[in-house]
């Protein structure tokens, strides 16, 4: 097949494969093997983007519990809120475990989440009923069921069922009543069902050869028949368990978002996220012409691909996760940057296009892996520490990351090797103004190292606001404007209906006192149409809160409306704190320990050093303007982290590589040249990771931007240090040590 022919060819498939994913977003595709659903039902959306209540719910009185009684009793605990909840019409709901002693429930468009704790209750009603509704046996008389899969009779063919460990009294109630039920003329009659809630569960049948001798044991067996698989059996056995919970469970934190709101937040990140994409490509077209077309095709089946896993996996997605695509998005382009950067090198230095496109290749690939690799820890950490959103946003990150070294190493290859073979190997259609290659004698540099001191000593300056606040924490001192998911407490916000004033600020504040008692901790404006307000307050009951909501209307009219409601008791905040705390500090170990291995020690402790001094100029952002810290924060400084790292692994791999090649001499003048040679990667990653994010700054809602303005920040300042502080920084920590000849 000839050159050209072959090369129109791969392009051909990877745009069919391309509109192929593309479609599946929209209608599914069914492989046989392989089934995917449209992303609109594939996708679950989190509260933030559709409305809806959150609850938190903490077992109580597990003490006396081992680990696998409690882990028993939280799963049937769950089996039993979501099959409430199901009864209820609430099929869409989503009910997981978070730690090993909570339970979460998010309910879609119920906006009033004391509504929804009295739906579902805390207590399951289970009860055996015979044909005529007469109670046979309840929760009260069972002890435990379990799943099995055995032969229950002469056939000796092994099949899934149900046993059941009744009490004394239990067992004796229960082999009365399968007597009568046996003894039934009418076939049909000859059930017990298992109703939980009013809902028919199960009906098993009582064969008529018990019509003597009732199921006379102390665990009957509950046949379900042949087609029967594990997990009905074990489904089945958790909802009877649910009636005997070891365990009580009281609610641990409320949460309620407004359908409009989540509404807003989803229209104004996808708007943000499109136009994002869209500059971003132009960026590369414009810096990188023909390579800038092929990352743009190699970025357009990396988002096609994603949002297929996204549905594949029924991934749960909310403003952070959103925020998460956003900015591996420019994080993806990232590699192709580090690629056609050395690529444009190695034309530049004479070779041939064919040899450029594999040097360049061969050469980014250490460097594109660390950097990854590094940002995939950070990603491990959130997802083992994270909880509620972030654990959407940590998913999101990790599969990003991953798909990105598959899309972006690859196809870009394959593509290039086959415009290489095509003819198309001018230097101007790779981005390089000249007609002809030259040879470059001497490489330049950038005086970061003379300059240390005064980069220095503006990234101390920038961290100030930080170390002051974190020092003055344990005097009891805070600098910071804590949200309840670190303090606890209640949170409301609160359209008035009209512009928000000092004075309404006021009015709002003799509301809380004369209801609850005490005064809010605050009452500021919140969100951009200019009318709404938060309150937060300590933990006050929900009555005390519906209250304050009627009497606002009383106040201010009609019109007000409740845009969200948060609650989170003190318990909640504190292992919330306790979670960030931890996830930075295994993060940034287990950073120090890779770095450690692929560099040096030193290296290592240079680079964790920055990344450090990276959080610390977010954390400053949050304390100089006031920003609310909230989960969301421990989201934003993990991406710091691995963004950090990423970057500050460019240099250093360029580092490492010029020592490789250097005969001796100064291992200062080699950091120069490295930062230098780096340079136009560095800002070329910085522009296209900092696009999204600043558009989700500028069009989104006030959570989400809370989210993008630290980020922003912290981008900002990972280019900073892995530029003029991180070389610098390893070149101090060697001394005057010499670069031994290679």
């Amino acid at each position: 097949m000839k050159p050209k022919t072959k090369g129109i060819l791969t392009f051909a498939v990877l745009i069919l494969i391309i509109a192929l994913l593309i479609f599946s977003w929209f209608f599914g595709l069914n492989l046989g093997f392989l089934k995917i659903d449209p992303v609109k039902t594939g996708i679950t959306f989190g509260l933030d983007l559709v409305g809806g209540s959150e609850i938190t719910y903490e077992a109580e009185g597990t003490e006396s519990l081992s680990a696998a009684e409690l882990a028993e009793g939280m799963e049937t605990a769950i089996t039993m809120l979501r099959q409430r909840l199901n009864t209820l019409g609430y099929t869409e709901a989503n009910v997981y475990k978070q730690g090993t002693s909570r339970i979460v429930c998010e309910i879609p468009n119920v906006e009033d989440p004391e509504e929804a704790v009295q739906m579902l209750g805390t207590t399951a009603v289970i009860e055996f009923r015979d044909c005529d509704g007469n109670v046979v046996i309840d929760g009260s008389d069972i002890e435990s069921a379990s799943a099995n899969y055995s032969a229950i009779d002469e056939t000796g063919v092994s099949t899934y069922h149900v046993i059941l460990k009744l009490n004394k009294a239990g067992a004796e109630k229960f082999k009365e009543a399968t007597k009568i039920v046996a003894s039934r003329a009418n076939e049909a009659d000859r059930y017990v069902a298992i109703v939980m809630d009013e809902t028919v569960i199960s009906a098993p049948y009582v064969d008529q050869k018990y019509a003597s001798t009732g199921l006379d044991t102390d665990t009957p067996i509950i046949t379900l028949g042949n087609d029967a698989s594990l997990e009905y059996a074990k489904y089945l056995a958790e909802i009877i368990s649910a009636g005997k919970l070891p365990f009580a469970l009281r609610e641990a934190k409320l949460q309620a978002v407004g359908a409009s709101l989540g509404e807003r937040s989803l229209e104004t990140a996808v708007m943000a996220g499109i136009i994002g994409i869209i500059l971003v490509m132009l960026y590369m077209i414009i810096v990188y012409r023909v390579p800038g077309v092929i990352a743009d095709i190699s970025l357009l089946l990396y988002m096609a691909l994603f949002l297929v896993l996204l549905s594949a996996f029924h991934i749960n997605l909310s403003l952070p996760g959103i925020a998460g695509i956003i900015l591996t998005i420019g994080m993806a382009v990232d590699a192709n940057i580090v690629i056609y950067e050395r690529i444009r090198e190695e034309i530049l230095s004479g070779k041939t296009m064919r040899s450029a496109v594999d040097t360049g290749f061969k050469r980014a690939l250490a460097a594109i892996l660390d950097s990854n690799i590094t940002t995939i820890i950070a990603a491990g950490v959130l997802l083992w520490k994270g909880t509620g959103t972030i654990l959407g946003f940590g998913k999101t990150l990790l599969i990003g990351v991953i798909l990105s070294m598959i899309c972006m190493l690859i196809v870009p290859r394959l593509l290039l090797r086959r415009l290489v073979d095509m003819r198309v190997v001018k230097p101007k259609y790779y981005g390089i103004g000249m007609t002809k290659t030259e040879e470059i004698s001497e490489p330049k540099k950038i005086p970061v190292i003379r300059r240390f001191k005064i980069t220095g000593i503006i990234a101390i300056v920038c961290c100030i606001a930080a170390v002051v606040a974190l020092v003055a924490l344990p005097f009891g001192a805070t600098f910071f404007n804590l949200d309840q998911d670190f303090v606890g407490g209640v949170t409301m916000n609160v359209d008035i209906g009209r512009p928000f004033s000092d004075d309404a600020a006021a009015d709002i504040r003799d509301i809380v006192a004369d209801v609850t008692g005490s005064q809010p901790f605050s009452v500021t404006k919140a969100g951009n149409r200019g009318t709404q307000a938060s309150i937060r307050m300590g933990e006050v009951p929900s009555e005390q809160r519906d209250a304050i909501f009627e009497a606002m209307k009383a106040k201010f009219g009609e019109t007000v409306t409740l845009e969200s409601s948060d609650f989170v008791s003190a318990s909640v905040g504190k292992d919330i704190t306790k979670s960030a705390f931890l996830a930075s500090i295994i993060a940034a170990a287990l950073i120090l320990i890779y770095i450690t291995i692929r560099f040096e020690f030193r290296s290592g402790l240079a680079a964790v050093i920055c990344l450090i001094q990276n959080l610390l100029v977010m954390i400053s952002v949050y304390v100089i303007f006031r920003m609310p810290l909230n989960m969301n924060f421990i989201a934003a400084a993990l991406t710091i982290i691995g963004y950090s790292i990423n970057t500050t692994i460019v240099v250093f791999d360029r580092i490492r590589e010029n020592v490789k090649k250097s005969a001796g001499g100064s291992f200062k003048e080699i950091v120069d040249i490295s930062v230098h040679q780096t340079m136009r990667r560095s800002i070329g990653t910085t522009i296209t990771t900092l696009l999204p994010v600043i558009l989700i700054i500028i069009f989104g809602v006030p959570s989400i931007r809370n989210f993008a303005i630290p980020i922003a920040v912290g981008v900002i300042a990972g280019t900073f240090s892995s530029v003029f502080i991180a070389g610098p920084l390893w070149s101090a920590m060697r001394g005057k040590k010499a670069i031994k000849a290679k």
